[in-house]
């Protein structure tokens, strides 16, 4: 009881002093960013880039190229673009451009340290965060700078190209221009599309019932007039009339606001990545359940993997719901389709492994390369999860048949390499050099034999790599199914079936690795060791191929 009390009071206090003060202090009154509601806009419709989008997508992906992945401290997205456009003098000296690269950002610190234009700690957060502010970048010396940057066609020059269209995105009109919100009148939705900077314009040049035009002007220049003087509940009136009359200029061709609702939340969700962390829960349990066969650790775990399952399921279909077409056109829809297939597949196999020692292995594999593709979605701004329009060539029925095998392969030699691990552990720490007798997923099928059955109980190394060797037969089937449906594609769209494009020959190198292991089983005496190494191995060609080639390497295929 002494103990319980020694905890619970410093507790207790702690809450105190931490708790907000009610009495003879006045709650601080929320900022101007806080008391704005910009929640209507979430149902706005926005054309731009030859789509139509929910206006905070658009935002979110204009000001992601201005201020970086992220983003102003204490602002929504939404917020600083309309801010941007209506007190563009509030971000002068504010850093708000964000470079990219690391030895530019150091270069240009250097530059305005030594004209004293900043201190040696706002340099040192120049070079941390990259967001450098309109009058830094404006100063004479930094201009010659990256002018010099820009002549370094190989390292820099782009870097400096995107820093200039940063700038220039700040511009009010430019802000404007791309809110293309006002639809066209009697026309399908892919027509042009106005923005709000055409309301000021003759009547014949933006066809707009009038009844609806002189409301929608009103409201406009009241909202910019009462956000540029600070008037919360002036602008959350005036913007929630404006956004109110928007589908009514032309109900039959402005789209559900559920959907753009559904659009805006999924990207405030942070395209539900967050996943990951039920993915963490669901193998952590599933390991107990491997390493001490422990039962209920086993069935918590799978359960933890099927919620988990669950919200990969609901992103997936509510991104192909969002988009209009099933994700797999781009990187990040790429990867975190790709272990979704492969989470699909585990549930099966763990249907099929139920009554063998392999059971919760496959589950396992799922868990842990659905938890590192979708941290690597929600950390690495590579992988951008913007919704764009697929590029011509990927209209073909190819694209759903060829791209789904191939990534979905590439999922399952990813889910191979972690039981190929698990045995390099299990023998790194003592464990007997074994190795399933039954290959495969013959294991699954066959009894009676000495193999991963019930007749007998199996040593972890026979389970590892037994379930390597259904994994690594599964990946190769698979794989060579998608090489040669890309072929098919490739002589359909390019004229030839194949070119020596750099993704073409890393994923039959890819392939060769496992054509390797499979001869090398056959032959080797250590089979278990030498087929959990090429596991591995293939694993970070696989890995090598879906980076390197894509980020660096440009070929026929970087659009994938």
């Amino acid at each position: 009881m002494r103990h319980f009390f020694s905890t619970l009071i410093p507790m207790f206090l702690l809450f105190c002093l931490a708790a907000p003060r009610v009495h003879g202090e006045a709650a601080p009154a929320p900022s101007f960013a806080d008391a704005v509601d910009l929640s209507p806009l979430d149902r706005v419709a926005v054309q731009w880039e030859g789509r139509i989008k929910s206006f905070y997508a658009m935002a979110r992906d204009t000001m992601g190229i201005v201020t970086g992945p992220r983003g102003l401290e204490g602002q929504s997205q939404v917020f600083t673009y309309l801010d941007l456009m209506f007190r563009p003098g509030q971000y002068q000296d504010r850093p708000l451009v964000y470079l990219k690269n690391k030895p530019m950002r150091i270069g240009l610190s250097e530059v305005l340290l030594s004209d004293g234009a900043v201190t040696e700690e706002e340099a040192a957060v120049l070079r941390k965060r990259g967001q450098f502010s309109l009058t830094d970048l404006s100063h004479p010396d930094v201009a010659s700078e990256m002018e010099k940057y820009r002549r370094d066609l190989m390292k820099t020059a782009k870097f400096v190209n995107m820093a200039r269209f940063a700038v220039a995105l700040t511009n009010p009109p430019e802000l404007m221009a791309r809110m293309c919100v006002l639809p066209p009148t009697g026309a399908d939705e892919s027509d042009r599309w106005h923005s709000v900077g055409e309301l000021d314009q003759p009547a014949m040049l933006l066809p707009i019932d009038p009844e609806i035009r002189e409301p929608l002007r009103e409201h406009w220049r009241n909202l910019k007039a009462a956000w540029q003087r600070e008037d919360a509940p002036a602008v959350n009136a005036e913007l929630a009339a404006f956004c109110d009359l928007l589908p009514q200029i032309e109900p039959s061709v402005y789209p559900s606001q559920k959907r753009l609702g559904w659009e805006s939340w999924y990207f405030r969700a942070g395209s539900m990545t967050w996943g990951w962390l039920i993915y963490l829960l669901a193998t952590m349990f599933l390991l107990g359940g491997v390493v001490y066969r422990w039962r209920t650790a086993r069935w918590i775990g799978l359960s933890v993997f099927l919620g988990a399952f669950g919200v990969h399921t609901a992103a997936i279909m509510l991104r192909w719901w969002v988009s209009g077409r099933w994700p797999n056109s781009n990187m990040f829809e790429a990867v975190t389709t790709a272990v979704w297939f492969g989470a699909l597949l585990a549930l099966g196999l763990e249907w099929a492994a139920r009554r063998s020692s392999m059971r919760n292995l496959f589950a396992l594999t799922a868990a842990c390369a659905s938890m590192a593709a979708l941290m690597a979605a929600r950390y690495l701004p590579q992988l951008d999860p913007s919704i764009g329009n697929m590029m011509p060539i990927l209209h073909d029925i190819w694209l759903y048949i060829h791209t789904n095998v191939i990534i979905a392969s590439y999922a399952v030699i990813a889910m191979a390499s972690v039981t190929g691990a698990l045995y390099l552990l299990y023998r790194l720490f003592g464990g007997k050099a074994d190795y399933a007798r039954v290959g495969g997923a013959a294991v699954l099928f066959e009894s009676g034999k000495r193999g991963l059955n019930e007749s007998r109980r199996a040593s972890p190394a026979e389970v590892f790599d037994g379930a390597t060797m259904i994994l690594m037969e599964l990946a190769v089937v698979m794989l060579w199914a998608g090489l040669i449906m890309g072929a098919i594609w490739a002589d359909h769209s390019w004229g030839r079936p194949w070119g020596w494009d750099p993704k073409e020959v890393f994923a039959l190198n890819t392939f060769l690795i496992f054509l390797v292991l499979v001869h090398v089983r056959l032959k080797v005496k250590d089979k278990g060791l030498w087929t959990a190494v090429l596991a591995i191995l293939g694993c970070a060609v696989m890995l090598f191929n879906w980076i390197v080639i894509n980020f660096i390497i440009t070929g026929l295929h970087s659009y994938a």
